[in-house]
Formats: C-alpha cells, structure tokens, sequence
C-alpha cells in the first residue's frame, strides 16, 4: 500500500467514509509496526513467556485489528521506564493502564478513557484478638510514662508527709522509717482514687499541704489517665488506625512508583514510599514495614485476591476517582484514530466484555 493510501486509510478512520483527499494529507500514517510499550502491571498485563497477556493486551489486539495496524512490544521492566521511553518517543504507545491527568496531558498525549477507577487502601490486619492482646495495648509508652511520673512524686511526697507527721501522729503515720513512709504513700494513693482515707488524718500544717495538693491534684491526674486510656482503647488501637483517606496523615505508605497515589497521599498528609511493583508494597505492608498501601482499585481486588495475602483487606471507600486509557507521543496522527475506536468498543461493550472475562463482574 502507497503512502497516499496510508493517509486515505487513515482519513477515513477519523473523518469517516466521505474524507476529501485534503483531509487525508492532513493526517500521516502510523509506522509500521507499531513499537508498543508494556509493564507488568498486576490485573491488566502479566509477562508470559516471550508474549505479555492480560486485559490490555487483549484491548489492544481488538484495536489492531479495527484499525488495520499492528504492533511489536517493547517490554519495560518499571511504570517510570514505561513513561520515560514514551516521553522520549523511543515507542509509539504505552498500553498503559495509564490514568488520565492535566500533568500527563502536557508532556505526551492520552487517548479518550478505556475504564474508570480510582484509589483504595489495603492495610494488614495483625492477629490483635483476645485479652492478652487488649491488654497489652493498655501498655503505651504515654501511659507507662503518666504511671512513672505519679509514682515519683507518690514517693517522694510520701517520704515528705511522713516526715512532717510521725512525731505528732504515730497512731497514723507510724515512727519507724520504712512502715511509716509506706502509710504514707498508701494515704496519697487514697487519695487519688478516692479523695482521701478515712483511718487516717493529717494533722501539721505542712502535712495538710501536701494532702490539699494531693486532693487536687488527683482530680487532674484521673482526667489524664481517662483521657489516655480512652486514646489507648479506642477503634484505632485495637481494630487499626486506619480506616479512610483521612487516617492517611502521620503514615508510611507504600504505592506504585510514579503512579497516581504518589501524589494523593502526599496530599493527605501521608509520608508516601515508592516501589517498582505494588505487590511489593504490599509484601512490606505485611512485614510491618507499612502503615498501609493505597494503589489502584482493580489492582489492590486482583492482587488481595492471590495466595498469601488473606491477612491483608481493603478499608475505606473508592477516593480520588480518575479515568485512565493509552499514552501517545506529543503530537501523535494516532490519537483521533485510536480515540474513534475507543468510543466504539465501549459503544459496543467490547471493553466492558472484555475486562468481564479477565477481571470478573465488579459493582
């Protein structure tokens, strides 16, 4: 075929059966063939052999044959590889999935959308059930640190009221060192829980000092030690400390590098931590190594789903929803052919039947 012909084709493809031959020059033929970037991407594309396969790989072989091209596969070994080759034009498409963004949009061209999606977060629920267990997380370290403080000052206003009362009030607080300062302590700890003791009065004025302290401050201590235990048993401890987006801020979270995430859980206040592979996140969500890991909604399904990760769960509603499709060089004559066919396959339900068949029925 001539390259006029190319051109009239390609016309056709985009302007419809009645292209003049001007709108034909307009449009170049697309190289023979196609060089077609691809990544292991979990859910859509999956390395098999010396051929990938996955739902995208069947998108992009409908594609071929509506469009009369065909395409060889450059296999890229990480996503940012993926974007980099096509940025420097080194192919003609990244079959993606690639989600669909103004920063993307200005540095190479992204076909009409193939799919919608959108972000979700996996956590790693621990084996946390059980009385031990919930006992044990009464043991924070603010907690530890509350307990150690009282008992300093129990001690040392103890040796302090003992003093100032074992010669003038045996009968409470007795002569001998170690008994006497033990009574002593056991009257403040009465009076923190219970606002005093009642076999025992304390009668010097510097005693009662100490005492009127005590009774006051118990009241702030049992407010401090109600507020840390109910921090301490709260959902977040014993069920996990994240539940949405908005728990995001503070974590370490892991996420596909380069990918829409990175950014998002910046945004939220996340500290983000990037890996060439999202099951690799999630194996470090699994060794403790993660708060949590945030990836596309489809991948996190597909990848939860896979032997070994029936600890892991996804929490939180679909955020940050987004549409993502084909990348194309800056410029590229491909783009409205590509689009054209885009729009039919999903008029047709060929996209729809196509991920049904890889990926299952999902509401």
């Amino acid at each position: 075929m001539c390259s006029s012909d190319l051109r009239l084709l390609a016309a056709v493809m985009v302007f419809g059966p009645g292209a003049t031959a001007c709108e034909a020059a307009a449009v170049e033929p697309p190289p023979e063939p196609l060089r077609v970037a691809v990544v292991p991407i979990a859910s859509a594309l999956e390395w098999n052999g010396d051929r990938p396969t996955g739902v995208m790989v069947e998108i992009w072989e409908e594609l071929e044959r509506r469009l009369g091209v065909e395409g060889e596969f450059v296999r890229a070994d990480t996503f940012p590889q993926m974007l980099a080759l096509l940025t420097r034009a080194e192919v003609d498409v990244a079959l993606g999935p690639i989600a669909i963004t103004e920063e993307r949009e200005k540095v190479f061209d992204l076909t009409h959308p193939i799919a919608h999606s959108g972000l979700r977060i996996a956590v790693f629920k621990r084996d946390d059930s059980g009385f031990l267990s919930a006992l044990g997380t009464l043991f924070s370290w603010q907690l530890l640190e509350l307990l150690g403080i009282v008992l300093l000052l129990t001690i040392a206003s103890g040796h302090l009221l003992w003093w100032f009362e074992h010669r003038g009030n045996p009968q409470s607080f007795p002569p001998d060192y170690p008994r006497g300062v033990w009574e002593a302590m056991w009257w403040i700890a009465s009076t923190i829980v219970a606002g005093g003791c009642e076999n025992k009065h304390v009668g010097s004025w510097l005693g009662r000092a100490i005492a009127f302290a005590w009774m006051v401050g118990g009241i702030v201590l049992l407010a401090a030690f109600t507020s840390v235990l109910t921090a301490t048993l709260t959902a977040e401890q014993v069920a996990g400390a994240i539940h949405g987006p908005k728990d995001l801020a503070g974590r370490e979270v892991g996420c596909q590098e380069a990918a829409v995430s990175v950014k998002e859980i910046g945004r939220r206040g996340g500290v983000a931590r990037e890996f060439a592979r999202l099951d690799e996140a999630l194996d470090a969500l699994g060794r403790g190594e993660l708060d949590a890991v945030v990836g596309e909604n489809q991948q996190m399904m597909f990848l939860l789903n896979q032997p070994g990760r029936q600890r892991h769960r996804l929490v939180g509603p679909i955020f940050e929803s987004f549409d993502y499709g084909l990348g194309l060089v800056a410029g590229s004559p491909l783009r409205e052919p590509f689009n054209t066919a885009i729009l039919r396959m999903r008029e047709d339900g060929t996209i729809d039947r196509i991920r049904e068949q890889w990926l299952g029925r999902h509401e």
